[in-house]
């Protein structure tokens, strides 16, 4: 059986979430899910990164124009912050 990880989001990118309209709050909240299976490995609905130079090691989510950071202690995943993407590009 596979193995999941929990997950833990900073009281900051709960309010973040709750301002957003329910569209986009429940995409995230569906990539979030996803990350449960395997935080470290991209793949399609979980668009992952490392972040280079990071301590901890930092990774990073791309959920359409939202960027998630997020690190891993053992079985858990902490959500420490969310941001809308930086550039005009109308590219996601």
């Amino acid at each position: 059986m596979l193995a999941l990880f929990k997950i833990m989001i900073s009281p900051r990118v709960q309010k973040y979430l709750l301002s957003l309209d329910k569209d986009n709050a429940k995409v995230i909240k569906d990539h979030i899910n996803e990350l449960k299976k395997d935080p470290f490995t991209p793949r399609s609905q979980c668009d992952v990164i490392k972040e280079k130079g990071k301590r901890p090691p930092l990774y990073r989510l791309r959920v359409g124009r939202h960027r998630l950071e997020y690190f891993v202690e053992g079985d858990t995943i902490f959500i420490s912050s969310i941001f809308p993407r930086s550039g005009n590009s109308d590219y996601s």
